[in-house]
Parts: structure tokens; sequence; C-alpha cells
């Protein structure tokens, strides 16, 4: 009996997901319960279970996106012919100098074949994507099926054709390669579509946040409380008072929001995540403290879920645990505007004809200027630093 592994749908906003890694191998055998695949969606790392207890074969190969309920592999009983389905999802097909130029093709790789072979799904696929033909090749998994593992054994001949075929480069000695996938390759995406398709300007601005402090200590005794859980819940309020900066662009059309969602950024190992915190304009600072600590520990343990990550509002960014005064922060699509956070720092000020120390911190707005201009931003941080200089209100 055949039974398929769809995509799961892990939150509201979810459509599709990115293999990452394969845990169990093409044609390999696998137990219920167990996890069979790495995937990733809205830069959440999930692991997907094997429903039932049999031989997986490969649906999908790393780094394809497969849409909700689309198959990711198939698990049969043991001596069940692999299943032949009509697509198998598929990284985009990238091509290389040897590909441009040509090369000589090594024996056994020609154009595929229609004849019917034993063969898993990922295995027809990469014949097709390389030229192989299945007919071929002798099969390693359960009943002589071809798996994928059969395939790259001829793939290792094409390659070293095409090395061959390739310019001379430069000898170089890399210490160490970091793969450009997963997380990583998901953050620079968003990163690179977020500075091409917005008008962003930062404005900086020096915050008196000594009373801000002083406050927090008192009230909050115990480490419960940080600066950035005050410093949320100061930009919620200021958002409320200025709500050009809780936006999104559609089209021809500036939606103001309604709902003030705070995300606030998380350095994992292998990446940045952003969860979120749901009306945070309403919610006590106490409340907004326990909330962003299970958000960290989700984010760091990695169980964070797509709704924890999805349908923030504005973005707050704190890099002054690292002694950074200001930066550029980039925009959170489909946000129209981000708070970067500096370092408290003890600087003199003239107070009454007397030199007094204060705590200073350095705030950063980055903002889409085709949503809004100078002023109107500039205002933004003002409120924000006025509410923070004396924050009474927000402790209320």
């Amino acid at each position: 009996m055949t039974t398929e592994v769809a995509m799961p749908k892990l939150g509201l906003l979810m459509t599709e997901g990115e293999i990452v890694r394969w845990l169990v191998g093409d044609g390999q055998p696998v137990e219920q319960g167990r996890p069979i695949v790495n995937i990733m969606t809205k830069k959440i790392n999930y692991q997907v279970i094997a429903p039932a207890s049999g031989i997986l074969y490969h649906a999908a190969q790393v780094n394809a996106k497969v849409l909700i309920g689309k198959p990711l592999a198939y698990i049969l009983a043991p001596g069940e012919p692999a299943p032949i389905i009509s697509h198998i999802s598929a990284p985009a097909p990238q091509m290389d100098q040897a590909d441009r130029i040509g090369s000589a093709i090594p024996p056994g790789i020609k154009a595929a074949s229609d004849r019917f072979v034993l063969a898993s799904p990922a295995a027809r696929l990469l014949a097709r994507q390389l030229g192989v033909e299945l007919a071929g090749l002798t099969g390693t998994g359960p009943g002589g099926a071809i798996i994928e593992r059969d395939v790259l054994s001829l793939e290792e001949q094409h390659k070293i054709v095409k090395t061959a075929a390739r310019m001379p480069e430069p000898s170089r000695l890399p210490a160490r390669v970091i793969p450009f996938t997963g997380q990583r390759r998901a953050i620079a995406q968003r990163m690179v579509d977020s500075l091409h398709t917005m008008a962003q300007t930062t404005l900086n601005i020096e915050a008196d946040v000594t009373r801000m402090i002083r406050l927090r200590k008192r009230v909050f005794p115990e480490p419960e409380l940080s600066n950035l859980d005050v410093i949320i819940k100061a930009v919620a309020v200021a958002l409320r008072a200025h709500p050009r900066l809780n936006a999104t662009l559609l089209g021809n059309e500036i939606e103001l929001l309604e709902d003030i969602h705070i995300g606030f950024a998380v350095q994992v190992d292998d990446g940045l995540l952003v969860p979120v915190i749901r009306d945070a304009d309403r919610r006590t600072l106490a409340e907004i403290a326990e909330e962003k600590r299970r958000l960290v520990e989700a984010a760091r343990s990695g169980s964070l879920t797509v709704d924890d990550v999805t349908g923030s509002t504005f973005t707050v960014t704190d890099l002054g645990n690292y002694g950074v005064d200001f930066f550029t922060p980039i925009i959170n699509p489909p946000e129209v505007a981000i708070l970067g956070v500096g370092r408290v720092v003890k600087k003199p000020f003239v107070s009454r004809d007397r030199v007094v120390n204060h705590l200073s911190m350095m705030l950063c707005l980055s903002f889409d200027h085709r949503v809004l201009d100078g002023v109107p931003a500039a205002a933004f941080l003002q409120t924000v630093t006025t509410l923070l200089a004396k924050p009474d209100s927000l402790f209320a």
C-alpha cells in the first residue's frame, strides 16, 4: 500500500515549503514516527515525520519548493514497485560554463528513453536532468529499483568531463565553505528584494534613556524586563499616533493597518528570525516581556511556528549588546519601516547650567520614502524618544 507524504500546512499564511535536507535516503527503509525531511518556510525549519513504515521514495529534491498538499515522498511496503508520477518537484536548473560551451559526454549518457524501468521518482527526475538512460543502470534499491545514488554514480563521470571543459581559474585554497542554502539564502533574498523594491532612507536620533533605565530597574528589580521590552512598548504606542508607519503599500494604495504587531530580530545559529509580538500596543510591559521570552526560547530551540513569525506590521532590531551605536537597518517587507537600536552610553549633558551625566541611546529609523516623507518619519522618532525620556505612562 502506497502512503503519500504531503507538504504540511504549518500556518495560516503558508503556501509552500522548501526542501532543506533529506534525513532518510531515497529507497531507504523508514519507521513510522521518525523524521524524514527538513523543510523550511518563512525562515522556520520543520521536520516532517513519517506517517507509516516502509521504503521511502523521494518525490522532491533538495532546494525544491513544494506547494501545500503536494507530495514530498511516498512510503511503500517492502517489495512494492516504486511509484511512477507525472511530476516531481526540483530546484531550478543552473547552467555552468561547460553546459554553455558544450562538452564531451561519457559513455552511458544520452537522451533519456521512454522504456519502462523500475526506478524511484527522484531517480527518474535526476536521470531526465542529466540525460541518463535508466535502462543502462543497475539498481541498488529495493527489488533492484534504480534510486538517486545509482544515477549520481554516473553523474560523477559527467562532472569530470565538465570540469575538464572549464576555463582555467586561479587556484584558491578556501579554509571553509558554508553552503549558501536554507535560511541564509532565504534571508539574503528577502534583503535584496527589500532594497530593490523600496526607496529606503534612514534617520538617526539620540534618546535620553536615563529615567527609563532607572525606572525599569526599580519597578522590575529582577532581570525580567529588558530595554528592548520598553522600546517595543514605546514603538507600539507611537505607531498608534503615527499610523503612516504602521502600513503597507499594495499596488496604488497605502493600507494603514489597524493592528499593531511588532517583530523583533533574534539571531540564531544559521541566520536571523523575526518573531512577532501581536497587539503590542494593548499589552502591558510585563506581558510584552513574557511573550518576548517565549518567542526567543522558541527561536533558539527551533520550535517557532509559522504564525509566530508572520503578520508583523513594524520591526525593531537591537545591536546595542554588540557595542554598535548606529547602523542602517533594512526594512522587513511588506512593512514600510524598521527601527534600529544602538548601545546605551553615558554622556555629559548641560542641564540648568550644570554638566550632568545622562544615559544615551541612538535610534535609527529606516523607512520607505514612497510611503512617507522625512518630516512624519522624524515626528515618529520624536514621539518614541519623548516616551523613553518620560516613560511613566509606559510603566502604568
